[in-house]
């Protein structure tokens, strides 16, 4: 059994960079390895460079946790019997480029060469990937070359919304990450109140790391408009000359209340999709690729540019694939020259479920991707000369389960790097935003990533079957490869809906099931929580759009989708349960699939409860109506026993129900609420609703 976790208790374990018990005492070296010993020496170029200085220091900590071995940093100058030299070298064939490293290693020690000083950092992080694998502090007899082949690679805090910790900047450099982002409404203050940015990028700094902010101010001067320059002068000028350290901006439509004069959107003089208490079919600028964007985009350049002439603009298209491919092509083709395009990888793209149509509403591992709407904005930034970034993510995490800490799906994920791979070559994708608010959490399946974002030191297939012998055991590796064979054919049939997306799938088993038409209660949301209950629906929304089939025809094929989904994932726990000897890890894994599986149960059953509430609304006799009412309340006591069957998941592992800008949606507290709330409609309203058909 597992032990109990209390709430935020996974944060302890991820202040612990590196683990103890890493090594095996079991294992002898073969005659091709190289045996660390006891005061191994790490030689630096110097003392100054406090990249290579930290990566260092963060490596000797390595050692002495994970390996029990001691050591010491001195210079090339010194001399003793085994080291590692570190070097500074911008020939290093294959590894010369950004991060590049090149490790040799001999019979008396490693010599370390990095292109960069963060070459050098991810050249000692590699180190630890390698002992890691190995299980000892044995490194085999040869050289290895690599190098990056995305920058940036932005991501977000695994320990909460822009919390950047030493610790956690720690981790985001080991994972291969190089830069972090801050959503921001002015200099010094986030979206969750005041951070000191220049404190942030003078810490992040030290690991390697670049600070992004992406913009969430609102543009009300228009380009035209006489005195803009200086608005935005002041708007952005003020942020760079601030906080000179940060190296770029993202700019989204949805964050920029651009007051637009595109015919095609609302006016500033009319707000709201209404004349005469009519709507008029318009949407806000922020959801339309507006004409007079590219003004707008040239006057934040130049504002930038005299405060910071190598500042990373991005222009992020995230929310336009609703609308015609031309009018976006149009706009990315008008941009300033310098500006790189952000698109995402998968949003909009559409696909058949049978004889319905579907589309992926927001961010998916079902569909490997890219979608037709990143291939076309992608080959307009190629023939315009633009840095192409995409918001593909790749680090674990998406929202078909929201508030879990990574979906161990691993042979998608592969599929999806070698797409972006791919991508790179065809199209000269060079930057990642590996995901949004909701971060990663530390997993093999990140861990892969990184193997796969750096050139090939071997197989990615290869890199896999290393990281599931080392977590779960050489002997189980047959069992556990073909668990996860089978999650990863599971995750293409989980259909990322925005009815499901902001409900079921984002909070799990605690989501409510109501049979009120009036706008229910939410489960009560902690006061720290960045945007808490706000982000999904209170119950079933149906969603209408061009890019699907109307709801009443989809909900049937999602019924059945999902329900296949279900049943893989727990075919998956039953390989996995074969195991006679699990270790912890393999006992998280197994628990972590018992809550995407308890996730899957409870998105049928509120399918299968909303179409039953639709149908009572046109029940036509007191025997269909009271048949139905039979059928709501079984529903009701399955989703209780489900719910019921998830609190002992979510009591082992206190990363289970939350996500950092909700914080906790689905812990113990929360399935109570749940059940408390069915038990009310199961004690009030269905009786009610009995006693009115007997009228």
């Amino acid at each position: 059994m597992l032990k109990m976790e209390k709430p935020y208790e996974f944060k302890q374990e991820l202040r612990q960079i590196h683990k103890k018990d890493r090594r095996d005492y079991a294992l002898r070296p073969t005659g091709d390895e190289l045996v660390l010993r006891d005061g191994i020496q790490i030689l630096l170029p110097d003392y100054e460079n406090e990249v290579i200085m930290t990566a260092a220091t963060d490596f000797m900590d390595y050692l002495r946790v994970s390996m029990q071995l001691s050591s010491g940093i001195g210079t090339n100058h010194d001399s003793c019997h085994q080291s590692i030299k570190v070097l500074l070298c911008q020939e290093l064939g294959d590894a010369s480029g950004y991060m590049g490293h090149r490790i040799t290693v001999g019979d008396d020690g490693i010599i370390l060469e990095g292109y960069d000083d963060r070459g050098v950092a991810q050249g000692f992080y590699m180190l630890e990937d390698l002992m890691n694998l190995r299980k000892a502090p044995f490194l085999k007899k040869e050289t290895l070359q690599r190098k990056a082949l995305f920058s940036p690679r932005i991501t977000h805090s695994p320990m909460g919304p822009f919390e950047y910790t030493d610790e956690a900047l720690s981790i985001i450099a080991h994972h291969g990450f190089d830069a972090v982002e801050l959503w921001i409404k002015e200099p010094n203050q986030t979206l969750v109140g005041y951070q000191d940015f220049n404190q942030i990028c003078d810490r992040a700094r030290k690991y390697g790391i670049d600070v992004y902010a992406e913009i969430y101010m609102n543009h009300t001067a228009h380009p035209d408009d006489l005195g803009a320059q200086n608005f935005y002068d002041r708007m952005y000028g003020e942020l760079f000359e601030k906080c000179p350290g940060i190296k770029g901006i993202t700019f989204l439509g949805e964050a920029a209340h651009f007051c637009s004069r595109d015919p095609k959107v609302l006016q500033r003089s009319n707000p709201k999709d209404i004349t005469s208490n009519i709507p008029i079919g318009k949407i806000k600028a922020g959801w339309w690729p507006c004409c007079d964007y590219p003004k707008l985009i040239s006057m934040i350049q130049k504002a930038v540019h005299k405060f910071k002439p190598d500042a990373d603009i991005i222009f992020c298209t995230y929310n336009w694939g609703f609308q015609p491919e031309e009018e976006r092509i149009k706009l990315i083709e008008a941009l300033p020259e310098g500006i790189s395009l952000l698109a995402t990888w998968d949003m909009f793209h559409m696909f058949k479920v049978g004889e319905v149509t579907e589309y992926i509403a927001d961010y998916s591992l079902q569909f490997v991707g890219p979608g037709e709407y990143f291939r076309g904005e992608a080959i307009a930034a190629k023939k315009k000369g633009m840095r192409l970034y995409s918001i593909s993510n790749t680090s674990g995490r998406t929202w078909d389960f929201g508030v879990i800490p990574y979906e161990p799906m691993p042979y998608q994920w592969i599929k999806r790097y070698k797409a972006i791979l791919k991508a790179r070559e065809e199209w000269g994708l060079c930057g990642l935003v590996e995901n949004i608010h909701y971060g990663f959490h530390p997993s093999f399946i990140v861990e892969l990533e990184k193997w796969a974002f750096f050139t090939e030191v071997k197989p990615i297939e290869h890199i896999l079957e290393k990281l599931l012998a080392r977590d779960y055991g050489a002997e189980n590796l047959a069992i556990v490869d073909r668990a996860m064979q089978i999650w990863s054919e599971a995750i293409k049939h989980c259909i990322p809906t925005n009815e499901d997306q902001y409900g079921t799938l984002r909070i799990g088993p605690s989501y409510p099931f109501w049979t009120t038409e009036l706008n229910p209660p939410k489960i009560p949301s902690p006061p720290q929580a960045f945007w808490g209950n706000t982000i999904y629906h209170a119950k079933y929304t149906t969603h209408h759009d061009l890019m699907s089939s109307l709801p009443g025809v989809r909900l049937f094929a999602e019924i059945e989708e999902f329900s296949k989904l279900r049943d893989l994932l727990l075919e998956g726990i039953e390989v996995l349960k074969t195991i006679e000897r699990p270790n912890d890890k393999l006992k998280k894994l197994i628990n972590l699939g018992e809550f995407m599986y308890r996730t899957a149960v409870t998105t049928v059953h509120y399918k299968e409860f909303y179409v039953l509430l639709s149908k009572l609304q046109i029940a036509g006799t007191r025997a269909n109506a009271a048949l139905i009412l039979d059928k709501l309340e079984g529903i009701l006591h399955k989703e209780q026993r489900n719910v019921e069957e998830t609190i002992p998941l979510v009591q082992c592992d206190s990363r289970l129900g939350w996500e950092p800008s909700m914080d906790y949606t689905t812990n113990e507290e929360c399935l109570r609420w749940k059940l408390k709330q069915i038990e009310a409609e199961l004690t009030y309203r269905i009786p009610m609703m009995r006693k009115s058909n007997d009228v």
